[in-house]
């Protein structure tokens, strides 16, 4: 197939404004020079420049410095990476491809005129206005109309020549420079590269006086014929086009870059010397990666990269920095610039390897500013350039480019992957792989439903993407949803399949993660009536790892969107009913969601939800029969499982899974996930905290009866957090997602009375010799040395270790502590939103029942219960309430005792802890909200004015006292005084009796 002449998306201004960094001819025209000897317009500078020291200049420094970032020698892309690297950057529309092009490919003529005239449009406009002028003297001083567009090209005839001398590729069909005023012939505008001798280039068409159209494999211009040698022979292009990969190490990638350092400046590669990008291309060609030309298009082409142009706060932009480089050789780019980045020296400064010619500093004292030349490759840090009207290199850095691993969490939510190299033709052989699975959707594919395709797999895939190759050979390339994960997941759908035989491949290029042959059939199945009792479902197939990555992903897409953490629905019945969500939706191509009516209770969500899974693909669910436990007794299980074996009487297969939820509904309870971690018969086991062990569908049990579901691992991203989102529904039915943080998420490291925390259901097998349904023991979790493996890690430090790591986890980067401040008022607030909706239905069931007194339940009761109380009183939720204030008003402490934490030094811990402080108060004063008092009126609030009232908040959740009170309104205030209901005195004693839990937060044992 004919490859399109290859220039990067933006070559056209590109290749003229900045080949590489033009500094000084970006320079503003309205910068005032100096005349003042302390202020001079303009000086030489020599290395080391300002805050380089001589260390700073040593490759053994920078080895050395560069071991925090992973082994030296090991591999961040091995030959195999490197070869589908540069082809992934070749492929696609001429103006999309950012790779360097292959000079044995035809030339696709139609692409080659369009950019052609693009670029002489271009260049005659700057002509015409100005903008660019040909030096005084010049022959072609009248140069306006070699630029004019071509309405076609000359005869197109490839000739591939070498270069005997240093030869200027020029941008326009002109001979001579091109510069704007005031001229600086070091800055010639129409020197697109300059290519060594013995470089090879092809010489595309003729045009005028000895010039000729040609490409380089990574730039096109015009070169006079007579600076080339003689054609060569295909074979002889052959032998010099063959490049052989190696290995890319850090090691390997230092130790070649300073073979460059002190080289000359040269834009456009003039007299040999090195722009930003020539540094960069001809670095990485060492290892046989093929960058492209210019700037911007390198920052285009690594393995993946950051947008940070977004980013204002240079402690975080440091620490973006950082997170990237741990994941490979980062480059930094801003308009016109490319630097190579070192990394930290021990004071933490950040340093860059680059060749540039110049920055700008401030004259102190007034407007004026001094341009300084240095015209090397050099080192620099990134505060060059600090107060000047450019700015610093690190305040203007735009975008992080990584070569090597994939982003991973810290870096994953903004990162852009380089293109996928797209399996075109199908393996002859679908194997069955180790890490990765295919699964398709419906259970039986046919023309009438849309065909859902997913993949699932263990390790980060990188660029690799799902494909599909229908029965006609036709290519399908949906654009696949990707999820967070872990584990790692992309999903595609299309809408009318074609009957027959389907491949889907999973992979990038070669590198086949996963593939599966499928049939489509020519129409969907029928609904099967049972004529005499039978199982709930068969299990034909086992839960393993590829199955257990399907229910996470399943679970992942049921919650995802909206945006938002704090979302309710109806209940789940909207949501499994909902196609976009629900990936198994039909799955069994009956319409089976419209028969199904399902409304969980806290207790039973991750029940329906494993059961529901379960039931759709054809895998085993066991469950038990446990007690609630008592104060000293914690909940204990049946040794005897049930499950889908059991007999039922159903008219059809959706019936009897209707039949089978009723039952389980009726046996579980919130104690069913609050067993000891130790004991071996129960439904859930105790988990590792890693992210690959509390993957989506994990349940979370708190000590006090609440359960939630894990739903996402939203990434933390370049100008927000990363949250772990739960999903739990009410007593009404409801169903909402909730972040992790301690006001949610409640835990206990005791094991006495329950076991808290993060658990994983327990594998279920189905023996056929025997039909039973056995169940994984503790000892072979343990056994299972991996993510799934039993753990009472958990349990073993403290509350505050607890949390502490599962921070880590969420937020692998280090965070901005202001920001964070601000991320923790976030959740207070939604806290008390969602109180708003729980007191005003209270008032409204009083107004409904002519205020008639709800029965309150003694002791521990009053957090568990059913019926009015359960459904209206709130010592759960405030509970919780009062934990959030604590942890808000706590996070300046965290700060002072863990600097490193939000990337501040410990001398620094105090201040930063102020500065939180002043936050938190700033935002609690700002943030309001109104609750409906007695008379109907509504009544505005303040964070700051609910904070003071924690004390009153202790005994507020009683629906027999009036909203008033259960805001925490004094007696006496112009706020109370709406207030027309107070609850019966001995519930007040009660009250007050109870009191002591709220006040230490702590739930009383059953």
């Amino acid at each position: 197939m004919a490859i399109r002449t290859h220039i990067a998306r933006n070559a056209v201004v590109g290749a003229l404004a900045c080949v590489c960094t033009a500094f000084f001819a970006c320079r503003p025209e309205a910068a005032r020079r100096g005349t003042d000897p302390a202020c001079p317009a303009m000086r030489r500078v020599t290395p080391p420049l300002a805050n380089v020291e001589p260390r700073h200049q040593t490759l053994a420094y920078w080895l050395k410095r560069a071991e925090r970032y992973g082994p030296l020698d090991d591999a961040l892309l091995d030959a195999n990476d490197i070869v589908r690297h540069n082809l992934a950057l070749r492929q696609g529309p001429g103006d999309q491809r950012i790779g360097q092009g292959d000079l044995l490919e035809p030339v696709d003529e139609t692409a080659l005129l369009e950019q052609v005239r693009g670029r002489l449009s271009y260049m005659r406009e700057k002509l015409k206005s100005g903008e660019l002028i040909t030096l005084p003297g010049t022959t072609e001083a009248n140069a306006l109309e070699r630029f004019d567009p071509p309405s076609t090209l000359p005869a197109v005839k490839p000739d591939w020549r070498t270069a005997k001398a240093l030869s200027a590729l020029r941008c326009g069909p002109l001979d001579a420079g091109l510069f704007k005023a005031p001229i600086d012939e070091e800055f010639d505008r129409n020197r697109c590269s300059t290519l060594r001798p013995g470089e090879l280039v092809e010489l595309i068409a003729p045009w005028s006086d000895g010039l000729h159209l040609a490409r380089t494999s990574y730039a096109l211009g015009w070169i006079n014929e007579n600076e080339l040698s003689n054609a060569l022979t295909k074979s002889q292009v052959e032998a010099m086009a063959r490049k052989e990969p190696r290995t890319l190490t850090r090691r390997a990638l230092l130790e070649a870059a300073f073979d460059f350092y002190g080289d000359p400046y040269g834009w456009g590669g003039k007299d040999g010397g090195y722009d930003c990008s020539r540094f960069l291309l001809d670095l990485f060609a060492r290892f046989g990666i093929e960058l492209p030309r210019h700037s911007a298009s390198q920052a285009d082409a690594g393995s993946f990269s950051i947008d940070v142009s977004g980013v204002e706060d240079l402690n975080e932009k440091r620490l973006l920095l950082e997170a990237a480089a741990r994941r490979g050789v980062t480059l930094i780019h801003f308009p016109g610039h490319i630097m190579l980045y070192l990394g930290q020296t021990e004071e933490g400064v950040p340093m860059a390897m680059h060749a540039f010619s110049e920055y700008l500093t401030p004259c102190p004292g007034s407007d004026r500013e001094t341009v300084n030349r240095v015209d090397l490759v050099a080192i620099s840090d990134l505060s060059l350039g600090e107060g000047s009207s450019r700015k610093d290199f690190l305040s203007r850095a735009t975008r992080l480019t990584v070569l090597g691993h994939s982003p991973g969490p810290e870096l994953i939510a903004d990162a852009k992957l380089r293109p996928s190299l797209v399996v075109n033709v199908p393996p002859s052989d679908c194997k069955e792989a180790d890490d990765a699975a295919i699964f398709r959707s419906p259970r039986r594919p046919n023309p009438e439903q849309p065909l859902r395709v997913i993949a699932t797999g263990e390790t980060d895939p990188g660029a690799a993407r799902l494909v599909l190759h229908g029965p006609d050979g036709e290519l399908y390339q949906p654009e696949p949803h990707r999820l967070d994960g872990p584990p790692y997941s992309q999903w595609v759908e299309v809408a009318e399949p074609k009957p027959g035989k389907w491949i889907a491949v999973f992979g990038d290029g070669e590198d086949v993660l996963a593939c599966e042959r499928f049939t489509v059939a020519r129409r969907p199945p029928r609904r099967q009536m049972r004529v005499e009792p039978a199982p709930a479902w068969r299990a034909r197939w086992r839960w393993e790892r590829d199955t257990e990555n399907l229910y996470a992903v399943f679970v992942e897409q049921l919650f995802r969107e909206p945006e938002g953490e704090d979302t309710t629905w109806s209940g789940l019945q909207a949501l499994i009913s909902n196609a976009d969500r629900n990936l198994l939706h039909d799955h069994g191509g009956i319409g089976e969601e419209a028969s199904l009516s399902l409304e969980p209770d806290c207790a039973d969500l991750p029940y329906f939800l494993r059961a529901y899974f379960a039931w759709k693909l054809r895998l085993p669910f066991a469950y038990r029969a446990c007690s609630r436990g008592r104060n000293g007794n914690p909940p204990r299980c049946s040794a005897e499982v049930q499950g889908n074996l059991m007999t039922l009487e159903a008219t059809d297969e959706v019936d009897a899974f209707k039949q089978f939820l009723r039952r389980v509904a009726g046996t579980v309870h919130s104690a069913s996930a609050r067993t000891q971690p130790r004991d071996p018969h129960t439904d859930f086991y105790p988990l590792q905290l890693r992210r690959g062990a509390i993957r989506p569908g994990t349940i979370f049990a708190d000590p006090y009866g609440h359960l939630l579901v894990v739903a996402r691992w939203k990434p933390q991203g370049v100008n927000d957090y990363g949250v772990l989102i739960g999903a739990d529904a009410q007593p009404d039915g409801t169903v909402g997602r909730r972040r992790f943080w301690r006001g949610s998420f409640l835990f206990a490291p005791e094991t006495e009375h329950a076991g808290a925390g993060f658990k994983g259901w327990r594998p279920v097998r189905f023996a056929r010799n025997d039909e039973t349904l056995q169940v994984a023991t503790n000892e072979k979790l343990r056994d299972a040395n991996d993510d799934i493996a039993w753990s009472d890690e958990q349990y073993r430090g403290t509350v505050d270790d607890f949390y502490a790591r599962m921070e880590s986890m969420i937020n692998p980067r280090p965070l901005d502590a202001m920001r964070r401040q601000r991320t923790l008022v976030d959740a207070l607030e939604e806290s008390v939103q969602r109180r708003i909706n729980s007191v005003q239905n209270g008032e409204e069931y009083m107004a409904k029942t002519d205020r008639r007194t709800i029965s309150m339940p003694k002791g521990h009761r009053i957090f568990e219960t059913t019926g009015a109380w359960e459904d209206y009183s709130t010592p759960s939720r405030d509970m919780r309430l009062l934990i959030s204030i604590d942890a808000v008003l706590g996070f300046s402490e965290t700060v002072r005792d863990n600097p490193e934490r939000f990337g501040t030094r410990k001398a620094n811990a105090e201040e930063a802890a102020a500065a939180v402080r002043d936050v938190l108060r700033e935002e609690l004063s700002r943030r309001t909200f109104e609750y409906k008092r007695s008379d109907g009126s509504l009544w505005k609030l303040s964070l700051a004015d609910l904070v003071e009232r924690a004390h009153a908040l202790e005994m507020a959740y009683n629906p027999n006292d009036c909203a008033e009170l259960r805001w925490g309104a004094q007696e006496g205030s112009e706020e109370h005084a709406t207030c027309g209901r107070r609850a019966p005195r001995a519930q007040q004693e009660r009250m007050r009796a109870y009191r002591t839990w709220f006040a230490t937060r702590t739930r009383p044992p059953r």
